[in-house]
């Protein structure tokens, strides 16, 4: 008889196994073609189970985005944990890319999302929300203050901060676009390095006095 801890852990197990279920069905015939039925046959799931964990489809694709950003900014927010400005943004480009790496097909789904017309208009209200209502808890507003106490030091350059995230992370956020179409591992290899100095090159205030 399983006691509380093996039945969260069995709960969180099913549901894991919906939410990979329906990111390979996603990506492999599209969100429109994929049905609940395909979900469940492909999780190994009850039909009952899938309806108590996601109310629809739409519900499933949603809660797949969003669990995907909260990891990968997880895994990137740890690396501003120190108070040395190039360990950290330096620390952060590695981190973002690594994440795409480990976790290819789910990063293929988080980038694509916000272009498809099924996560389209829930994406955009989503970050008006975050915009609005938590701007402290998105991973942009959590490395700007990470940021600004080297930037009052002068070790970062002085520029407005919208600037901040974009010239950190565009380079490499195109880099991951153009490498999900391959995957070529080599390639992200050669990356990191150059990406990661890319991006202190540009925001290191001695970078910009000389």
């Amino acid at each position: 008889m399983m006691n509380a801890s093996d039945r969260s852990a069995s709960t969180e197990a099913r549901r894991k196994a919906i939410l990979d279920a329906a990111l390979a069905l996603f990506l492999e015939k599209g969100f429109s073609e994929t049905t609940m039925e395909d979900i469940r046959q492909h999780s190994g799931a009850s039909t009952g189970s899938i309806y108590h964990h996601f109310k629809n489809k739409d519900m499933l694709a949603r809660a797949l985005y969003l669990e995907g950003r909260q990891d990968m900014n997880q895994a990137v927010i740890e690396a501003l944990a120190t108070e040395d400005p190039y360990k950290g943004l330096t620390g952060v480009i590695y981190a973002y890319l690594q994440w795409f790496e480990q976790n290819p097909e789910l990063g293929q789904y988080v980038m694509q999302a916000a272009d498809t017309e099924y996560l389209g208009a829930y994406i955009k209200v989503l970050r008006q929300k975050i915009t609005t209502s938590i701007s402290g808890e998105s991973f942009p507003a959590q490395f700007l203050n990470w940021l600004l106490p080297f930037v009052e030091a002068g070790i970062i350059v002085r520029l407005p901060q919208q600037l901040y995230y974009p010239l950190a992370i565009g380079p490499s956020r195109e880099f991951v676009r153009r490498w999900l179409r391959t995957r070529i591992a080599t390639e992200m290899q050669e990356a990191r390095a150059p990406l990661a100095e890319m991006a202190w090159a540009t925001l290191s205030a001695s970078h910009a006095q000389g």
